[in-house]
């Protein structure tokens, strides 16, 4: 198949949505003699932070010399971006005739395969043929039941629990904490970020059930902004004045997991130079967690998809001193339990004007006709409904304040090419 037309094949997958369960992912990798099994994983969960942790974990891996893999989802603009090796995305041919195999594969099979499944079994299967090294591997949604499940790490990590897709994880943060937990292999290692404590609980006692060394934030490993920059005492290092790319409070507890993790690796003979990691760190990049881009009045682009996302993009508007902001906000409804109007009310205070639009991509759109039932004038006077992102954007950088976009990593992606295309 050519690019487009192994698209259009992936794409008609969607349909399928969200099925948890191994399944099907197993029986399309042991028809492809499993190739999730030649290299070494990292292997992570967690709510919020999983895509920045990957990505630090992945630049500083490369940063040793190592040829590093790098599997993350959703993509913000295209669908190579979810298979990189040292930072390259995958080139389109190469995609297309990855997909071409996997096609036969799961026809002759005759699986009920859905998209994310798919991309899974091309990333392990990119991987291996393309001989890398290590592979840091994000999962797509919860832990135990997802696709990228079927992998042995060498380090598991969790980056955080809070509550999102209780659809399919449970509504409460025992329940989504059991299904991160999932990933934890008996007596391999585990690195924990910041938890509630509830959550810590259930990750504690999964640990100890199947006897994996476990690494928490706070007593194993701490880090802190100082005025010089970031300092951590991990496991053994104790790094000081650590300059870093990613902008974002919540950044700092992706950097202190992903240093631990580091660390943990070091353990089992992975490199870990100071100079390097500290190279390394002032060159992670991983757009629109957070992300200015100086467009008139300023952009600020930042996927934050769930409640504690919208929190901490609030803490880090606040250190950047946003106090006021134009919003452009769009949501997706999973399952139908996606709470978009809590969302949505947390960041309208300091907005002066919000323009609601629908973001695109293949998740349920929040249309614009649900906001209209949802949202009585009298209460909203500031909303606009937008046609279009870019209509969105159009006006709301005409208002002379810096524009705040979220609520959607589609949106966020959409407007992003859009910025890029204009510039060129």
């Amino acid at each position: 198949m050519h690019f487009e037309e192994a698209l259009t094949w992936l794409n008609q997958h969607q349909f399928h949505g969200i099925k948890p369960g191994l399944e099907r992912i197993s029986t399309l990798l042991a028809a492809l003699n499993h190739p999730e099994k030649n290299y070494p994983c990292v292997h992570l969960a967690g709510t919020n932070g999983k895509g920045s942790t990957a990505a630090i974990l992945a630049t500083v891996l490369s940063a040793h010399g190592l040829r590093t893999g790098l599997y993350t989802s959703p993509h913000l603009v295209s669908v190579t971006e979810r298979f990189r090796i040292n930072g390259q995305e995958i080139p389109p041919e190469r995609l297309a005739e990855v997909l071409t195999r996997l096609r036969r594969k799961v026809e002759a099979l005759g699986l009920p395969i859905t998209y994310f499944e798919i991309t899974t079994a091309a990333a392990f299967l990119y991987f291996a043929e393309e001989k890398v090294d290590v592979a840091v591997i994000e999962c797509g949604l919860g832990g135990r039941l997802d696709a990228t499940n079927v992998c042995r790490p060498v380090v598991s990590v969790i980056t955080s629990v809070a509550r999102d897709h209780t659809a399919y994880l449970g509504r409460t943060l025992w329940q989504i904490a059991f299904e991160k937990a999932g990933i934890i292999k008996s007596e391999v290692p585990v690195v924990v970020g910041k938890l509630p404590p509830e959550a810590r609980r259930v990750i504690l006692a999964k640990a100890q059930n199947v006897r994996s060394p476990l690494y928490l934030w706070h007593r194993d490993f701490q880090i802190r902004r100082a005025p010089e920059g970031f300092r951590y005492r991990g496991l053994r290092h104790v790094l000081k004045d650590l300059d870093f790319s990613l902008e974002g409070e919540f950044q700092k507890y992706n950097l202190g997991t992903a240093l631990a993790t580091l660390e943990v690796l070091e353990s089992q003979g992975f490199p870990f130079e100071e100079a390097v990691v500290r190279k390394a760190l002032k060159a992670v990049a991983w757009p629109g967690r957070f992300e200015y881009l100086s467009l008139g009045p300023g952009l600020i682009l930042d996927g934050a998809h769930n409640e504690e996302g919208v929190a901490a993009l609030l803490r880090s508007l606040d250190l950047k001193g946003v106090r006021k902001y134009t919003l452009i906000f769009g949501a997706t409804n999973e399952g139908g339990e996606k709470p978009y109007l809590r969302m949505l009310r947390k960041l309208a205070p300091r907005a002066q004007a919000i323009f609601l639009c629908e973001p695109p991509g293949p998740r349920n759109p929040v249309s614009l006709e649900e906001w209209r039932r949802t949202l009585s004038p009298e209460g909203w006077p500031s909303v606009s409904f937008s046609r279009t992102p870019q209509e969105a954007l159009s006006k709301a950088l005409s208002l002379g304040l810096p524009v705040v976009v979220t609520g959607s990593l589609y949106l966020v992606g959409a407007l992003r090419k859009l910025v890029q295309q204009d510039s060129r």
